[in-house]
């Protein structure tokens, strides 16, 4: 059962499994970038960006005019661009690649890999009200930066639906599983690296 107030109309050109994939990760990267006051002219940091949560994530912060850059792995450098992020390679020395890419400072870092990419944050954003982690919870306390838990509503999910409408938004599904493969569903997502969503179908 799902409140009224959870819901809009699917657009007649949106799949179900773009619908699902949707929901969920679009309205934590939305309420993540809305926390951190992403706004036209900043600069943002989005650690784990061709994932679920950071592919949606690198698009609104465009769509709210950011300039944005994204850590991958190589592999998936070329997808960020697409994207229209700035890709950077994860790692030992971060903090000196993104400042070699952003010269004049990083106004926001959103973290949606883990400690590592929290700690290179520390090093990049001056406020640490504009650091928020949808993992690093714990690590995050200790820092007095921002855990960020995502918070659902009608009026988050019909901006996200509407980007999408005016295609500014794209959604990228990975793989498509059906129920009864949940548990390879769980191993593809550990795998790690992947792009986008891994979704599961029913009927």
């Amino acid at each position: 059962m799902v409140n009224v107030d959870q819901i809009v109309h699917k657009p007649k050109n949106m799949s179900w499994e773009e619908a699902g994939a949707l929901t969920a990760s679009g309205q934590t990267a939305h309420t993540a970038l809305q926390e951190l006051g992403v706004n036209k002219g900043d600069t943002i940091l989005i650690h784990a960006a061709a994932g679920g949560v950071g592919t949606f994530a690198v698009q609104l912060a465009k769509a709210w005019g950011a300039t944005v850059i994204g850590t991958a792995s190589k592999r998936n450098h070329e997808y960020l661009r697409k994207l229209g992020a700035i890709p950077v390679t994860y790692g030992d020395g971060l903090a000196n690649r993104v400042r070699a890419l952003a010269p004049d400072g990083v106004d926001v870092a959103f973290d949606a890999a883990g400690d590592d990419a929290l700690l290179a944050s520390l090093e990049l954003v001056k406020n640490k009200e504009r650091i928020g982690t949808i993992v690093a919870f714990d690590l995050a306390e200790e820092l007095c930066v921002r855990p960020i838990r995502s918070k659902r509503s009608v009026n988050r999910l019909t901006e996200l639906v509407d980007l999408y409408s005016q295609g500014k938004l794209q959604i990228h599904i990975r793989k498509t599983f059906p129920l009864n493969q949940a548990s390879d569903a769980h191993r593809e997502i550990e795998s790690g690296h992947g792009r986008g969503k891994v979704v599961l179908t029913i009927g």
